[in-house]
């Protein structure tokens, strides 16, 4: 992606400059043409930290003067709001369903993002010596935090692994076009199948949101949440806490039903939450209250 950046935004403006001759100013007005020209504020974002790289690691080279950097106090787009995504239970199902008539290694990657969460590299660079069946689980040698991390792997997912074809002598999974490397990206497949979709707004990285969703509103802990998405800081995984109002809403539905006199005569005093499975004494002294918020929080009802 760097090499692309570089390739596409920042050699035609300064590939044949000097970096010390490059002016602030001019960085800035380059910038806000890249805004000009119908880029994303955090495509922008992400070009220009490009370029603060590279001059960074030319100031460490001994390059570029020390304070001369052309990219020294220019700030980046502000993003109002955070840009929030997720599949609905029956997109998820279209899309699943797309991804298994296809035998393109980029539908089987997909398919493996949507059954476990993992962010886009952590799937595209997998090598068949970290793939343990046996454990079930898919290991990162070297995560986004900085260390290995182990991704559990569901039964189908599992199944999704044994059907990639292997190719004799490759370590990867998704082996790329250039021997000797992995694939290296899924835009160009994933864009044409999300408009055929009617998903065009849907991103690559909104199936790992849309992952976390489920195991939210699925009663998961946010703490489950963190392990299973691989998030080394726990505020992190707080951008999903809203999910589960819902169920949250569902559980004081509960409480709020052993202050409702029952029809049948019974007040209903205790303040305990029922058991899950059928419990007669809930049934009698809490009529009112089956069906309701008690079977809304997806456990049996009584």
């Amino acid at each position: 992606m760097d090499e692309r950046i570089a390739r596409q935004h920042l050699s035609p403006t300064f590939g044949a400059r000097e970096l010390a001759d490059i002016q602030r100013h001019e960085v800035e007005d380059w910038l806000h043409g890249l805004s000009s020209s119908g880029l994303a504020p955090a495509t922008c974002n992400r070009i220009l930290a490009a370029f603060k790289t590279i001059c960074s690691l030319a100031v460490m080279r001994g390059l570029l003067p020390a304070g001369q950097s052309p990219c020294t106090g220019v700030s980046p787009f502000k993003i109002h709001a955070q840009r929030e995504r997720y599949l609905s239970r029956d997109e998820a199902q279209r899309l699943m369903r797309a991804l298994e008539k296809s035998d393109r290694q980029e539908s089987f990657a997909i398919r493996l993002l949507l059954l476990t969460g993992a962010r886009k590299n952590e799937i595209l660079k997998a090598r068949w010596e970290h793939v343990r069946l046996d454990q079930r689980l898919l290991t990162v040698p070297l995560s986004k935090s900085g260390k290995p991390r182990h991704i559990p792997l569901s039964d189908e997912a599992i199944a999704v692994i044994r059907a990639i074809p292997r190719q004799p002598g490759n370590p990867w999974l998704f082996p790329g076009r250039a021997p000797g490397k992995p694939l290296s990206d899924l835009y160009l497949f994933w864009n044409k199948l999300r408009r055929e979709l009617g998903l065009a707004d849907v991103r690559i990285h909104d199936l790992r949101h849309t992952f976390a969703s489920f195991l939210v509103n699925a009663g998961h802990s946010l703490y489950e949440v963190q392990k299973l998405l691989g998030h080394g800081d726990p505020r992190t995984t707080m951008r999903y806490a809203h999910l589960g109002q819902a169920s949250l809403l569902a559980a004081t539905e509960t409480v709020s039903c052993f202050f409702i006199p029952s029809k049948r005569g019974n007040s209903g005093q205790g303040l305990f939450l029922p058991p899950a499975g059928r419990n007669p004494f809930w049934e009698t002294a809490h009529p009112d209250c089956i069906g309701r918020g008690y079977k809304e929080t997806g456990q049996r009802a009584p």
